[in-house]
């Protein structure tokens, strides 16, 4: 146990993430399920934080049981019950920035989505050591593909039956960038100066798409497929796996004032020079 208080080795890392990847798909089947029978779920609505499902609260219970299973040494903050302990977000968030180990969690990212019948949604799962991913995987249960990460050590993709590939891309100017973002709208939150930004960087931009999982966004950014994302009024589990695989892949990753990437922050940019710098001095 005394290892886990300092730093994994490599070894350890990998195994870890081996064991993280494989959790992340059979949450990721239980989602199929429950997606077959949409009709029949029940949905709760949270003030300022959207929707939530049974199949959000199952999940995730079947992944901090796991996890606890694999690591009970280790704290785990999910989306469901984030600080029933802590009695605010505040007081939450100061806590798990502080403890050498500690699990991030979303079941589903993309619960509108899931809703739906859309198969845009994903897994999240990251650890973080004092705060700061080490380890990120998102899972996209309906395609099987993985996006996964160790710090320092790069981010890939696996599709199944393939190799893995290493994620890079090239950057972009801003008058060609495919661009991604997402709204704080049913985070009960003021949306004018996000649809006024949003406006100004269509006028820029080639495009901009709102999919509706920040998550798989930022690993599509890491592919290349988007070429940025920026968003504000984010939880720790929209961004800490995502935003390492981005990291990894060779994007820069700050908030919207430039400081280095956390998954405690609430906003986030996320592109590939040089078209990060157009991004920060908009945002």
């Amino acid at each position: 146990m005394e290892i886990f208080q300092m730093m994994m080795s490599k070894v350890q890392l990998r195994k870890t993430l081996m064991s993280t990847i494989e959790l992340s798909e059979k949450a990721g089947k239980k989602l199929i399920r429950f997606q077959k029978k949409i009709a029949t779920l029940e949905v709760n609505h949270k003030q300022a934080l959207g929707v939530a499902t049974e199949a959000d609260v199952a999940v995730e219970n079947y992944i901090i049981k796991s996890l606890k299973a694999m690591h009970p040494e280790m704290d785990v903050l999910a989306e469901e019950n984030y600080y029933e302990s802590f009695g605010n977000k505040k007081h939450a968030y100061k806590h798990y920035q502080e403890v050498p180990w500690c699990w991030i969690v979303d079941p589903l990212d993309g619960t509108n989505n899931f809703l739906s019948g859309l198969e845009y949604y994903g897994v999240c799962i990251a650890l973080t050591h004092f705060g700061k991913p080490v380890l990120g995987v998102v899972h996209q249960p309906a395609t099987g593909e993985t996006y996964y990460a160790i710090k320092e050590h790069g981010a890939f993709k696996a599709v199944p039956g393939k190799k893995p590939k290493k994620l890079t891309a090239a950057g972009k100017k801003l008058s060609n960038a495919m661009l991604a973002t997402g709204f704080a709208t049913e985070k009960g939150k003021v949306f004018d100066r996000e649809f006024a930004l949003f406006k100004k960087l269509m006028g820029k931009s080639r495009g901009i798409r709102r999919m509706g999982s920040a998550a798989l966004d930022l690993c599509l950014v890491a592919e290349g497929t988007f070429d940025g994302f920026w968003e504000t009024g984010l939880a720790p589990w929209d961004i800490a796996a995502s935003g390492l695989i981005c990291s990894e892949s060779g994007v820069q990753v700050t908030d919207y004032r430039g400081k280095e990437f956390h998954p405690f922050q609430e906003t986030i940019v996320a592109a590939r020079k040089p078209l990060y710098f157009d991004l920060i001095k908009l945002v």
